[in-house]
C-alpha cells in the first residue's frame, strides 16, 4: 500500500492543477466572448460601389454608396448592397474564427459553440465572395 501522505499530496497537486486549468479556460472563454462582442467589419460589393459595415451580431450598422450608384438601376443597386452585406457577413465569420482560434481554440467545444452563431449560408457559399 502507498504512503497516505504522498497520496494526499499528489491528490492536492492534481486538484490545484485542475483548478488552474479551469481558471485559465474560464478566462480564455471570457476573452473570446469579449472579442466577439467587439467585432465590427466592413466589406464592399465585388465592384466597390457599396460599402456595408456589420456589427458583431451580423446586423447592418452602416452602408455607404459611392457616387457611381447614381448611374445604376435600382436592381443593380440592390444587388450591390446585398453583395456587400453578404461579403461583410463572410468577413465577420472569418474575424470571429480568428478571435476564437487565438483564445479558446476553434476545435474546442467552447470554440465550436461560440462560432455556431457566426455560420450562415453566406459564409458557406462555395463560390466565394459576391
Amino acid at each position: 500500500m502507498g504512503n497516505p501522505l504522498l497520496d494526499a499530496e499528489d491528490a492536492r497537486e492534481r486538484l490545484e492543477a485542475w483548478q488552474a486549468n479551469a481558471s485559465r479556460r474560464a478566462a480564455d472563454t471570457q476573452a473570446a466572448a469579449a472579442g466577439l462582442r467587439a467585432l465590427r467589419v466592413t466589406a464592399t460589393d465585388a465592384h466597390g460601389i457599396v460599402e456595408v459595415t456589420v456589427d458583431s451580431t451580423g446586423a447592418m450598422a452602416d452602408v455607404r454608396l459611392s457616387a457611381r450608384v447614381q448611374r445604376m438601376g435600382l436592381e443593380q443597386t440592390q444587388q450591390a448592397i446585398m453583395g456587400a452585406y453578404r461579403n461583410a457577413r463572410v468577413k465577420l465569420a472569418e474575424a470571429a474564427a480568428e478571435v476564437v482560434r487565438e483564445t479558446v481554440g476553434a476545435d474546442s467545444a467552447t470554440g465550436r459553440a461560440l462560432l455556431a452563431g457566426f455560420r450562415t449560408a453566406d459564409t458557406e457559399d462555395e463560390e466565394g465572395r459576391y
